[in-house]
């Protein structure tokens, strides 16, 4: 009877410390999102405002530019997740800086699943293909 509770202890323990190691925090965008993406190959050709290019520490539209902050990692079953906090600038209308989210997540295939900064909370990701 006195082996129940030191398993008990070691259960809650590695319960804590997977919680804890669940989140890490970067400096920069891995190379495998890096690129400019779009949601089809049609949208690849030209400027369109589909188009999303990213680089180690910024992301862009044609409406808006986005410096990283800082980017967090969260494992999961598909694979990485990739959450940055970004400050961006419209670049048309010329509005201020403001605080934003923007979440992508490696998929294969050259594929990027996107959740963009104006996306409304709680809202899907949009699967991105590599523009070559």
């Amino acid at each position: 009877m006195r082996i129940a509770p030191f398993f008990t202890i070691a259960i809650v323990g590695f319960s804590v410390t997977d919680c804890l190691a669940s989140d890490v925090r970067i400096l920069s965008l891995p190379e495998s999102v890096q690129g400019t993406w779009a949601p089809s190959a049609g949208a690849c050709n030209g400027s369109g405002p589909e188009k999303l290019s990213i680089a180690p520490k910024q992301h862009s539209t044609a409406d808006a530019s986005c410096e990283i902050a800082w980017i967090t990692v969260t494992a999961s079953r598909e694979g990485p997740v990739y959450s940055a906090r970004s400050n961006c600038a419209r670049t048309t209308g010329g509005s201020k800086e403001a605080p934003s989210y923007f979440v992508v997540s490696p998929r294969p295939d050259n594929k990027l699943a996107v959740r963009m900064p104006e996306a409304a909370e709680g809202s899907d990701m949009v699967t991105y293909q590599k523009c070559p």
